[in-house]
């Protein structure tokens, strides 16, 4: 069913320019993609929603630090080729022959999307499509599996259960950044005004 899926997918590939360089720019620009959603919920919600804005982006950035690390751990125990390794496949994007399973760009996209779904944020159902687009374009340009995806997926929902569930035990640490951040506001004055000024405030 695995290779099935993939094959469906990915025989879409190859046929039209058009729907290939769409597919590989979204799998391309998806680290870049990310810092873009980080900065805007840090700095464009109004002032009210500011704090919980940066809440989220911080919950997000551990969550999808929990996941990368237990994708690290299953990488080292547990090698599954990649599609292009034991199959012929259309393969628009070049990659090392390293394990398939599983898939860490889905790890960050998912990391973002559930962390944004589990603190109710305006944004969360745009960011969970591009999540889902993102995963199917891994598929698409045939370095990744489908299961590789989903894997990535569901461990990023259990990290941002986790990372959310222990937000009081976190809270010290998110004080931290934010300490950083205020102390940047120092060299750099227009930051200041993307500031909450409330350190104290557990989420």
């Amino acid at each position: 069913m695995n290779y099935e899926i993939f094959q469906w997918i990915n025989g879409w590939s190859g046929h039209f320019s058009y729907l290939d360089r769409g597919m590989i720019f979204i799998t391309n620009s998806v680290p870049y993609a990310a810092i873009v959603i980080m900065l805007f919920l840090w700095f464009v919600g109004n002032r009210d929603k500011r704090a919980e804005k940066q809440y989220i982006a911080i919950y997000a950035v551990f969550s999808c630090l929990l996941g990368l690390s237990v994708n690290a751990i299953l990488h080292l125990v547990y090698y599954h080729p990649r599609p292009f390794v034991v199959h012929h496949v259309h393969q628009l994007i070049p990659h090392s022959a390293d394990s398939s399973f599983v898939s860490d760009h889905a790890v960050l996209v998912f990391s973002m999307a559930w962390t944004m779904l589990l603190r109710n944020d305006s944004w969360k159902y745009p960011v969970l499509i591009w999540a889902v687009i993102v995963g199917i374009s891994r598929v698409f340009v045939g370095v990744h599996y489908p299961v590789d995806v989903i894997g990535g997926a569901l461990i990023s929902y259990g990290g941002s259960i986790v990372i959310i569930q222990s937000s009081k035990k976190l809270e010290p640490v998110v004080q931290v950044v934010f300490i950083v951040y205020h102390g940047l506001t120092k060299h750099i004055p227009f930051l200041d005004k993307y500031s909450h000024k409330d350190l104290s405030q557990e989420r």
